[in-house]
């Protein structure tokens, strides 16, 4: 991966180098409670950015929500949001296309793609949208996500899915030594992003917190993001299709936000029904697009097959059984180091979130932990500069994850262990 030159991260109550105008989009299914934090988030950084309130519009579409979301709705409206209803689920593509007819701004202005489960931390906004404005051949940018106010747990770095990609990641369920070659690989990729302190040049981004120029999505073939995809794979392709045209994609490790994930889709049995089904059309839609019909049906093939094999050689690594766990876990090392802990949902870790840290152990914080879903874990720590294994460990979350989004009392906490971590 190249390197791009870094933007200063603008400080708070300074005032921004650039004065653009953004247009923030919210596509909402069922989410309306953490969708109204994401907002009162966003406009609380653009306030103490020093950025001009007239310069600031957030569209929020209701994607045909089956749960009752008006108090939600209402909320946003008297925060100055624009709601649009969907008269029926337009995926998240289609969504996104209703959500920008409702804006308005010139060739240098901002438009913010933005999931609903978001919240923004200090220095956000500032340093993606100051990055756009230094750099032109940038197309769209990205902030690191984690999925805890202590900022500890970072969030997967996503491959491009060729069908190169796909074909390994599916082998990787086959046998023990492309697992492990697949998940070297993944690894070492993944902590260049939780590490980094700049940007990096990426082939692929993460959908959930997305800013471009107006002018650059001018030159997109569809209003935004294609619609052809009803859930996923959307921000897939337009990465790509930026590409295409000649722009870079950058990740900024110095801009970060809270995702707390899944939160429309679901996990689990609830992930299994509608966006599942939605999810696999997509696939089909993207390679098809990319690669063809004959793509198309290679990349089938080889879900098909992964499925299959996802059970083949058992675990990667010989695990402690840590057993049904209430509370948070902790890890012994032995001696002090530096390492990372990854944790997956399988035992393969051929994808997984991690954690970057050093000393003789790790516990998880209590602000990590409920924001994990109940369920089944799997855990390893390695040595972050030999990357020989450390442990592994195996557990089952018994209590609940948290369902509701931050508080306006947590705020200060995690904006203070953002500003902390940003010098």
């Amino acid at each position: 991966m190249s390197e791009a030159s870094a933007a200063p991260a603008p400080e708070v109550g300074v005032g921004p180098r650039h004065h653009r105008r953004l247009s923030a989009l919210v596509v909402n299914y069922n989410t309306g409670a953490f969708a109204v934090q994401c907002v009162r988030s966003l406009l609380r950084e653009w306030r103490d950015e020093g950025r001009r309130p007239e310069d600031l519009e957030v569209v929020v579409v209701d994607n045909a929500s089956p749960a009752d979301q008006s108090a939600a709705l209402a909320e946003l409206e008297s925060l100055g949001v624009v709601v649009v209803a969907a008269g029926d689920n337009l995926g998240y593509a289609g969504g996104m296309n209703l959500a920008l007819e409702h804006t308005s701004g010139g060739p240098q202005d901002m438009v913010a793609l933005l999931n609903p489960d978001l919240f923004i931390l200090p220095g956000a906004i500032g340093t993606m949208l100051e990055f756009l404005v230094d750099h032109a051949d940038v197309g769209a940018v990205d902030p690191r996500a984690t999925i805890d106010p202590g900022q500890a747990l970072n969030l997967p770095r996503n491959a491009l899915p060729t069908v190169a990609e796909h074909a390994l990641m599916n082998l990787a369920q086959w046998r023990p030594w492309f697992t492990r070659a697949y998940s070297k690989r993944r690894t070492r990729a993944a902590i260049e992003w939780w590490t980094a302190d700049g940007p990096i040049d990426a082939d692929m981004l993460s959908g959930c917190c997305v800013m471009l120029r107006r002018e650059v999505i001018a030159e997109l073939p569809y209003p935004l993001l294609d619609p052809r995809y009803p859930l996923y794979f959307e921000d897939t392709d337009l990465f790509r299709t930026l590409n295409r045209l000649g722009y870079r994609n950058v990740h900024l490790g110095n801009a970060r936000v809270l995702h707390h994930w899944s939160r429309s889709a679901g996990f689990g049995a609830s992930f299994a029904g509608e966006p599942q089904r939605r999810q696999h059309l997509a696939q089909a839609a993207y390679f098809s697009k990319f690669y063809g019909r004959l793509g198309a049906r290679l990349a089938a093939w080889l879900s098909k097959k992964g499925a299959q094999w996802e059970g083949a050689g058992g675990e990667l690594h010989p695990m402690v059984d840590l057993g049904p766990c209430a509370e948070p876990p902790e890890l012994e090392f032995g001696s002090r180091r530096r390492f990372v802990v990854e944790v997956g949902l399988s035992p393969k870790f051929l994808l997984a979130c991690g954690v970057v840290g050093e000393g003789d152990r790790w516990r998880c914080a209590d602000d990590t932990w409920t924001w994990w879903f109940e369920g089944a874990y799997y855990l390893r720590a390695l040595d972050l500069d030999t990357g020989a294994l450390i442990g592994a460990w195996r557990l089952v979350k018994t209590a609940p994850g948290r369902l509701e989004p931050m508080r306006e009392d947590e705020w200060e906490s995690a904006a203070r262990t953002a500003d902390g971590v940003s010098r």
